[in-house]
């Protein structure tokens, strides 16, 4: 860096930035109490895309410099209702709509879009808007590059495939609103989806292409910068300016400034200049995951890849031997000379020129190699950071996708070309933009195959990213002072400190999935069991709560799911757990449902059994008396009895008597009533449970008067949806757990509640505090 002093300054501020979000993190203003309200907002529109609901598109604009609004905003994003006139961009605008917050985490794992859109600037959303007023005046360069964005992807969409259309449009213009849920997911599985955003080998491609174009028609060199420069800062404003497009373009117009000035270009100067001025703008892109994907594959490009892929000392620098001036006159044509400017010689035999073409040779199939691992060590520990799981085979498939792309982009540039010029000209390049993707779609559900091929080994604590860290600049550090091999050791050592989970405690989560119950129980052995999952309140419960929660966690396989009785709010999400678990990297060792008699077994009952077949997970089935032991952990099913009858479903959920050393929990489903009374016979001698769930959300038929005094919780958390219809938890039922000296802790308060039961302490806490 000594030779970087402008990068140094940068990183300097870099770091200053940091520490600034530290020492004054993100503030977040409690809006809920707007959430569902009409209000009148004027702004300028700033911004507008479509997006695809369940009933089509629907048009999204995003409006700045508000005024009149109530709850008040930096920026707003407003769903228009179907049949609104289309505002042009940089218009002003008054309309009205129904407001609506960003849901904020409540679990370990759960997507913050409260903080996503806090870093964006955008403070909440209107939905259903309707437009009363709109400017003739607007922005004539801004809205034309929105049409030429429009009518380039018409281009696409009226010449290509739906499919190959979509990812095109993606790719080249920004535009996702056709792009297939399924085929982005499985590009994000296998660790290829950066391909569909606008980034550096697109602007390096487009800009560097057309500064080169410009130059061989003969424009001066400064000239040609400058216009690549500026049609570069129009394509961004075109494709939305996403953070890794701005990085892009930041990067080469200083490129191009370099050229201006006749400097020479230095890349890591370029990543630092363009991160500083992007977190000036908003120090909290450090916590945005584009952001750091893109920054730190630059820098590793940069700084770690050379420290990982070259050998300490150039090939044939230890055959050279010095000779005396008297030796000189010696030597025959075969060897070569070479004198230094302190007077001695040494000499290299010509015989090498074989070995050191050869040795060449060598080392480029070593760079090309290893250059993919390196990067692989780079993103390795942001893939865990971020999204908890990490897919190995990318490395492989980045080798094939990644220089496919070229192709791909100039023949989707040729198909808008020619759709306008001249149509019959097309087949050839559609042709081959379907083969490509073809490639890609099929090598993803290859390696989808292979066992493995998705890593859940949870989010990293801060200390084991910080050692991290530590070891990929103390291999920099050592690039040219030690060998090869031991500089890969250090990133090996540095891997197994990432991943290692040493486990000392029990721990139990309550996972807040609204009107609903799901836990969690891993035991210090390392087996890990999930009761319940679902929710009458919470959408795709499973797919957005339970299954981020679990990679998290670093679950690659369940030991053992209990379901305590087939309502919705106990098992909707247990159904998408088992239908797509295992594309998530996540398998069930078996299914437990409780042992009734055949005639009670319900729809939804048979539902899970069937679901269960099909995913290739065995059913098994519990009752009184039967119990898993693991350790010192023994979990012991107290009702139902086997054969248990009745229709209503409530009345057989299992319930489960979970002890650990001199701790006890006790996990009740939707028990109420007369079947509470049943749980505990007469000789069952019981002082007190730690922890109590709370039998049907807290409702006012359960956690009776009788059962209290035989259980005597400590704590007692009830799970639940904030202000849900039914009133739970009720207010008769707290005061019943209050008479018996039990403190209370509710999911909505608190989101996911954690217990963790060590040798001497049982600590517990929410994950919103």
């Amino acid at each position: 860096m000594g030779k970087r002093p402008l990068a140094l300054g940068c990183l300097f501020i870099i770091l200053l930035l940091y520490l600034a979000t530290l020492l004054s993190p993100m503030t977040f203003e409690d809006l809920s109490e707007y959430d569902g309200e009409e209000v009148l907002v004027a702004g300028k529109v700033f911004k507008k895309e479509k997006v695809r609901q369940f009933d089509g598109q629907t048009l999204v604009i995003y409006l700045e410099d508000l005024s009149d609004v109530c709850p008040p905003g930096k920026k707003i994003m407003c769903y228009l209702k179907t049949g609104q006139e289309e505002p042009e961009i940089g218009s002003k605008v008054t309309l009205t709509g129904k407001v609506r917050t960003f849901e904020r985490a409540s679990n370990p794992g759960q997507f913050d879009a409260y903080s996503y859109y806090q870093i964006s600037g955008i403070s909440y959303r209107l939905n259903q808007a309707i437009i009363l007023e709109k400017s003739i005046e607007y922005c004539y360069l801004e809205e034309g590059l929105y049409r030429m964005r429009c009518f380039f992807t018409g281009i696409l969409a009226e010449n290509l495939p739906e499919k190959e259309s979509a990812l095109i449009q993606t790719m080249l213009l920004g535009e996702k609103s056709d792009l297939d849920k399924d085929l982005k997911a499985l590009y994000q599985r296998n660790g290829i989806a950066h391909i569909l955003a606008i980034s550096g080998l697109h602007v390096s491609m487009l800009g560097m292409g057309i500064y080169r174009i410009l130059r061989k028609c003969g424009i001066y060199m400064r000239t040609s910068a400058i216009l690549a420069t500026s049609v570069m800062i129009l394509y961004g404003i075109m494709t939305g300016f996403s953070v890794s497009a701005v990085r892009a373009i930041l990067m080469f117009a200083l490129h191009m400034l370099a050229v201006l000035v006749k400097r020479t270009y230095d890349m890591l100067t370029a990543v630092a200049v363009a991160a500083v001025l992007i977190l000036i703008e908003q120090p909290f892109y450090f916590y945005h995951s584009g952001f750091v994907f893109s920054f730190g594959c630059v820098v590793g490009i940069g700084l770690v890849v050379p420290a990982l892929t070259e050998e300490r000392k150039a090939l044939g620098e230890e055959r050279t031997v010095p000779v005396s001036p008297a030796q000189k006159s010696s030597l025959t044509g075969k060897w070569r000379i070479k004198g230094f400017l302190t007077g001695k010689w040494t000499i290299r035999s010509c015989l090498l020129k074989k070995w050191k073409i050869e040795s060449g040779l060598w080392r480029g199939i070593q760079k090309a190699f290893l250059s993919p691992l390196a990067i692989a060590a780079v993103t390795f520990p942001i893939y865990l950071w971020f999204y908890y799981q990490f897919p190995p085979y990318s490395i492989l498939l980045n080798l094939l996708v990644i220089p496919l792309m070229s192709y791909l982009m100039v023949a989707g540039l040729l198909v808008i070309l020619f759709g306008v010029l001249c149509k019959p000209i097309i087949p050839p390049f559609v042709f081959l933009i379907s083969g490509v993707f073809r490639v890609y779609e099929t090598a993803c559900e290859v390696c989808e195959r292979f066992p493995a091929y998705l890593l859940n080994l949870g989010k990293p604590e801060d200390w084991q990213m910080v050692i991290y860290l530590f070891m990929l600049l103390l291999i920099m550090f050592l690039r040219k002072k030690a060998k090869l091999i031991f500089r890969w050791l250090l990133v090996l050592v540095a891997i197994g400190i990432l991943i290692v989970r040493p486990k000392e405690k029990l721990e139990i989560t309550f996972l807040d999935v609204g009107q609903g119950d799901s836990i969690y129980i891993e035991s210090v052995e390392g087996s890990r069991f999930l009761i319940d999952g679902g929710s009458s309140s919470v959408s795709s419960v499973g797919e957005y709560r339970m299954i981020p929660f679990l990679k998290h966690q670093g679950v690659r396989k369940l030991d053992a799911v209990f379901v305590t009785h087939p309502d919705e709010d106990h098992c909707n999400g247990i159904l998408e757990l088992l239908e797509i678990g295992e594309q998530h990297g996540i398998s069930v060792g078996c299914l437990v449902l409780p042992d009734i008699k055949e005639k009670s077994r319900n729809e939804a009952y048979q539902d899970l059994e069937q679901t269960a077949v099909r995913a290739g997970v065995a059913v098994l089935y519990i009752s009184t008396g039967q119990e898993i032991r693991k350790g010192e952990l023994v979990i012991t099913c107290l009702h139902p009895q086997k054969g248990y009858e009745t229709q209503d479903a409530n009345a057989y959920s299992i319930v489960l008597d979970v002890w650990y050393e001199e701790f006890s929990a006790l996990l009740t489903g939707d028990l109420e009533g007369e079947e509470e009374e049943t749980v505990f016979d007469s000789e069952r001698q019981i002082s007190s449970y730690t922890i109590l769930k709370v039998a049907h959300h807290g409702s006012r038929y359960s956690t009776g008067e009788e059962f209290l005094e035989q259980t005597r919780p400590k704590l007692a958390v009830i799970s639940c949806g904030e202000r849900n219809s039914y009133g739970h938890p009720h207010e008769e039922t707290l005061k019943r757990l209050e008479a018996v000296g039990c403190e209370v802790l509710t999911t909505p308060e608190c989101g996911a509640i954690t217990v963790e039961v060590g040798e001497d302490e049982v600590k517990v806490y929410g994950f919103v505090r």
